[in-house]
């Protein structure tokens, strides 16, 4: 089911916005690939206010598994 949403981006590696730079790859991919949610367990981007304000700059909200499956219930309901 992902997969068939899926797609596939081509980042230049330039982002430096996250304490991890592992995690600059993947804010960078959200970002380019305009993703409306980055779903995360990893604290690192998920209490960051700094990286939270850049990222909903971007129109991209990073939230964790729980919150994103409320999300997804509610629009379900409606």
């Amino acid at each position: 089911m992902i997969a068939a949403k899926a797609l596939l981006v081509s980042i230049p590696h330039t982002l430096k916005a996250c304490r991890d730079p592992d995690d600059n790859d993947i804010l960078e991919a959200a970002i380019h690939g305009r993703a409306k949610y980055l779903v995360t367990r990893d604290d690192d981007l998920k209490r960051d206010l700094d990286l939270m304000r850049f990222a909903r700059m971007h129109s991209l909200r990073v939230v964790s598994v729980a919150q994103f499956l409320k999300r997804l219930s509610r629009q379900r309901n409606r």
